[in-house]
């Protein structure tokens, strides 16, 4: 208790940032945290009524996580109001930031020990340690509308180093992805990692066209409400490092998508692009990781010029090729299914959308429209079955 005690007490002590402790959410936690620490206050109606509100107005943020709240309010004054580093005040908010709903369970069941089991019952909230000590004041004019963050999952990174949010319509989900489950399994565990604050590993999605591979990287929006997702295209790759440097100040986990790409011998993102994802000073923030997709395994567009030469010099060129693939810790392929997983792929959807068209029939069309597209992708697969929701004869 004299811990808490001295953090609720340190916060007058908040000049630059007092501001933060009006916010409805942050001023209810403080009024909290008051009359726990006060041996006088010994009515539990009034400790739960307290802590309702809190947990009240924290909902009405959007946010479920206590200490992200905290560290955007914080960034929303850095930038609006031009304040200047304080090691103190930081230090401050980062201690409020993490009192923990066990450590308000304990305090709670200490003070009022034949409550315990109503106690125990106490909704939880999230929280962490937040690091505001490491923040580029200079990079917060790429990202000075916080808000922006707090209401959007999806964004792009443009050619002016800036992240603008795009409306993220989409509702695709896992269990609307056939088949993959193995590589689906995998996306999705590490996604969490991520959210969970563990250290990751970059995902390689690469394999045929139309195999849905950027659907399954999309998808993990609607599986992870927390997530939020930046786009960086090809052309602007070269631009990662200021990327990284903007989403390392923001209190949210971002999925880095490069959508579709590949190289040339002659292109110079590649080389960069491989120093930053490893082997360069700056590195990946902790709070993002990069899914790239490709239709080629090594990235790179081969030629049978480029596997001419000597021994020496060719082994030289197929290290160079596969050096990039192989800085994503994670590879995973996505191949054309078999004529069989395509008819279940195709079955499988139609049901789904309660297409009232019978097992035969469909099969029938589905290889009809394989023949004409000559491949057999899930893509396929569902433009058949939009033609079909549509009324469109094919």
């Amino acid at each position: 208790m004299k811990k808490i005690k001295e953090i609720y007490l340190s916060t007058y002590f908040l000049i630059q940032f007092n501001s933060i402790k009006e916010k409805p959410a942050i001023r209810a936690f403080l009024d909290f945290l008051k009359i726990l620490i006060n041996n006088k206050e010994n009515n539990i109606e009034r400790h739960l009524e307290t802590f309702n509100l809190f947990q009240t107005e924290l909902l009405k943020t959007g946010f479920d996580n206590f200490s992200n709240y905290i560290k955007t309010c914080t960034i929303e004054e850095i930038s609006k109001n031009n304040i200047q580093k304080s090691i103190t005040e930081f230090e401050i908010i980062s201690n409020l930031s993490k009192i923990s709903h066990k450590t308000i369970i304990e305090l709670m069941n200490k003070k009022f020990r034949k409550y315990s089991k109503i106690i125990n019952k106490m909704p939880a909230f999230k929280s962490d340690e937040i690091n505001l000590e490491n923040i580029d004041f200079k990079e917060l004019i790429h990202c000075s509308n916080i808000k922006i963050f707090e209401k959007n999952k999806a964004f792009i990174f443009n050619d002016n180093f800036e992240i603008k949010p795009v409306d993220y319509t989409e509702t695709i989900t896992f269990k609307d992805l056939k088949e993959y489950k193995e590589q689906k399994k995998i996306l999705f565990e590490n996604t969490k990692a991520l959210l969970d604050g563990l250290k990751v590993n970059n995902i390689l999605l690469y394999g045929d066209a139309g195999c849905g591979k950027s659907s399954s990287v999309r998808a993990l929006l609607n599986e992870f409400q927390e997530l939020k997702m930046v786009q960086i295209f090809k052309n602007n790759l070269i631009n990662l490092d200021k990327l990284y440097a903007t989403l390392k100040n923001l209190p949210y986990k971002f999925i880095i998508f490069a959508d579709d790409i590949s190289f040339d011998d002659t292109d110079n993102t590649f080389s960069t692009m491989k120093a930053i994802l490893e082997g360069s000073l700056i590195q990946c923030p902790k709070n993002a990781a990069i899914y790239a997709t490709s239709n080629r395994r090594h990235l790179v567009k081969e030629s049978f010029q480029a596997r001419k030469g000597d021994e020496i010099h060719l082994n030289d060129t197929l290290n160079e090729i596969s050096s990039l693939s192989e800085r994503f810790g994670i590879n995973l392929l996505f191949q054309k299914p078999t004529n069989d997983e395509f008819i279940k792929i195709v079955l499988e959807l139609a049901h789904d959308n309660k297409i009232d068209i019978d097992d035969k029939t469909l099969i029938e069309k589905a290889q009809k429209m394989s023949i004409i597209k000559g491949s057999k992708s899930p893509r396929i697969a569902k433009q058949l079955i939009d033609n079909l929701l549509a009324n469109v004869s094919v």
